[in-house]
């Protein structure tokens, strides 16, 4: 099996880094910048005994992202994702969400201009979702 890491952006409840912990990844990351919300996911985290969770209260504009990294996934208002994507194409796979449908075109825009290549998009209401990765990723078309 591959060791793979997980940095969750604007964790919330924690619950995406809950699962990765849980179905294995080697080492989570999650960051917040309201420090209720990681409260919360740490005690989401002890609660599931899960010590392999990383939490931070943080401004992602000014994390120190790590060189590479498996998979991000960010809850994140789009204008905030199009302002870190450079740093976002590190990962080898992105989950975004917490995206507003009025403003699906101007970040799928982002994304192209970034060399982000859209795998999957799901639509709920208002809000959507999209699974991408970076075109130098093996195996993007």
């Amino acid at each position: 099996e591959k060791e793979w890491t997980l940095l969750d952006l604007g964790t919330g409840s924690g619950i995406l880094a809950l699962a990765a912990a849980r179905f294995g990844a080697k080492r989570v990351i999650a960051i917040d910048d309201d420090p209720v919300a990681i409260a919360t996911a740490r005690e989401n985290a002890r609660r599931n005994k899960l010590d392999n969770i990383d939490f931070r209260v943080a401004d992602v504009r000014r994390w120190p992202f790590p060189p590479r990294i498996e998979i991000i996934t960010a809850n994140l208002f789009s204008e905030l994702l199009i302002e870190i994507l450079p740093k976002l194409k590190r990962a080898q796979r992105l989950i975004l969400s917490g995206i507003l449908r009025d403003q699906e075109a101007q970040l799928v825009r982002a994304l192209k201009r970034n060399g982000i290549v859209i795998v999957e998009m799901r639509r709920r209401g208002k809000w959507i979702a999209i699974g991408c990765h970076p075109s130098a990723v093996k195996g993007s078309r």
